[in-house]
């Protein structure tokens, strides 16, 4: 409950990806980032999980909202994904996550009316390098053609 973020808007990731052990061979704290987010997500996630009195008491500060095991989650996903038809390498969490939903929010972030800068979306998607954060705003067929046609009526 503590890794939403209520009075900023935002969510609390833990990265992943980040080397535990540093290179004399101390171990690292755990690295977060902040990723703002709509109210109404705030809002939403307060409704069902009860944020608010939740993090008013100091001992469920630490409770995850989703307590379930990487494969539980998986089998959940894919549920999900059959009743929704949806197929292909999108139909799993791995396929969402790299095909899709970083994708979308990559293009949306700085093709926005008020777009986000390439260094700030670097960082909100816990990249390293702006290098990386290109591979996500890749633009193809369909997608890119609609994309400059909004430019050419702007």
């Amino acid at each position: 409950m503590g890794r939403v973020l209520i009075a900023e808007q935002a969510l609390l990731f833990r990265s992943l990806k980040k080397r535990k052990i540093d290179r004399g061979g101390r171990e690292r704290a755990p690295q977060h980032r902040a990723v703002p987010v709509p109210a109404a997500l705030i809002e939403s996630l307060d409704l069902v999980f009860n944020l608010r009195a939740g993090q008013r008491r100091e001992a469920n500060r630490d409770t995850l909202l989703w307590n379930m095991s990487r494969p539980t989650a998986r089998r959940l996903i894919k549920r999900v994904m059959t009743r929704a038809n949806i197929r292909g390498r999108q139909a799993t969490g791995k396929g969402l996550r790299h095909g899709g939903l970083r994708h979308g929010f990559g293009v949306a972030m700085v093709t926005a009316g008020r777009p986000l800068p390439i260094h700030a979306l670097s960082q909100l998607m816990g990249h390293a390098s702006t290098k990386v954060t290109e591979i996500y705003l890749q633009m193809v067929g369909e997608e890119q053609r609609r994309l400059v046609m909004e430019a050419w009526e702007s």
